[in-house]
């Protein structure tokens, strides 16, 4: 059967003049930009981003970044606020608003460990639906 093995695109506006916006990303997370916005392309993964947002309501953006303590330091630096490192076992994660108001979070995976975390979460998820389908049928029965 064939599926989705990942995210093309996505699309949304971030306040603040897009040419300002371009440049604190570029500068401030080494993101390059084109007309439409930014993409990554690593491995097997292509995501493209055009800073475009049709509701203060969408959800938070999350960019996977390389060293996570390394680019809080520098944001520090330049006087850009930062939450505090949060680490799990799969991976460490901050948050900072830019200077336009986009609150952003950023993520050092630990791929493996994640990898290995979703894998269980959708067996576990398979298995209880088969065992919630059991029941429904039992209980019918």
């Amino acid at each position: 059967m064939a599926k989705a093995v990942g995210i093309g695109g996505i699309f949304i506006e971030f306040k603040g003049e897009k040419e300002e916006v371009q440049a604190f990303y570029k500068e401030h997370l080494g993101l390059d930009m084109s007309a439409y916005g930014s993409g990554f392309l690593q491995g097997e993964q292509l995501m493209l981003l055009s800073f475009k947002r049709d509701s203060e309501e969408m959800a938070l953006f999350n960019f996977r970044v390389d060293r996570l303590e390394e680019l809080i330091h520098t944001l520090r630096e330049k006087k850009i606020q930062t939450d505090e490192i949060q680490s799990y076992p799969y991976g460490s994660f901050a948050h900072f608003t830019d200077p336009f108001g986009n609150y952003i979070e950023l993520w050092e995976p630990k791929e493996d460990v994640y990898r290995e975390m979703v894998k269980k979460e959708i067996e576990s998820y398979e298995i209880e639906k088969k065992i919630d389908g059991r029941v429904s049928i039992h209980v019918l029965s």
